[in-house]
């Protein structure tokens, strides 16, 4: 007799699990729904295994995270590229993007610290700074001849999702 309360209560756990996933899957779902970049916003949160029990806020911590370290591996890239490039007008392009990616993962730091303590204002100031550094960095390259198109387009992206994601946690927050 003691099988079937047992298998009851495994059943039971079974189904709450499987409500708390459907749930989480729903809360990203909806949240992504009110980014620019939903496809993005989506493959970022759904990668972070966190997520899955992630209310709004940590939502808003976990995209935060993937865009700052998005930020240096496009750091990486223009450190390799710097190396490998000898035209002076693109190293001097490269050297411009070296620092303002630099203070754009100051800025993301900053942001995860505050994040926190949920000063959402914060965090949009230093989010939208970021963002004005890859389109910063783009816009010293003479049209059409720079390599780090794709990275800079994909940074700016994670950072409107950041905003978006922040600005319904801060919406939240206020209720």
């Amino acid at each position: 007799m003691k099988f079937i309360p047992s298998l009851c209560l495994v059943i039971l756990a079974s189904l709450c699990h499987h409500q708390i996933s459907f749930v989480s899957a729903d809360l990203i779902s909806q949240t992504c729904g009110q980014t620019r970049f939903k496809d993005l916003c989506e493959k970022t949160l759904r990668g972070d295994p966190g997520s899955k029990s992630a209310d709004i806020h940590g939502l808003a911590k976990i995209a935060l995270k993937a865009t700052s370290t998005n930020a240096k591996v496009v750091q990486s890239q223009i450190s390799k590229l710097q190396k490998s490039t000898t035209d002076k007008y693109t190293l001097q392009a490269l050297k411009d993007c070296a620092e303002n990616y630099e203070g754009a993962s100051e800025q993301l730091s900053d942001s995860l610290t505050v994040i926190e303590s949920k000063h959402y204002a914060d965090v949009n100031t230093w989010v939208t700074a970021a963002m004005s550094d890859s389109d910063s960095c783009e816009d010293g390259f003479k049209p059409g001849t720079s390599k780090l198109t794709a990275l800079n387009n994909n940074f700016f992206q994670l950072c409107s999702n950041v905003l978006a994601i922040v600005n319904q946690a801060a919406s939240v927050n206020k209720a």
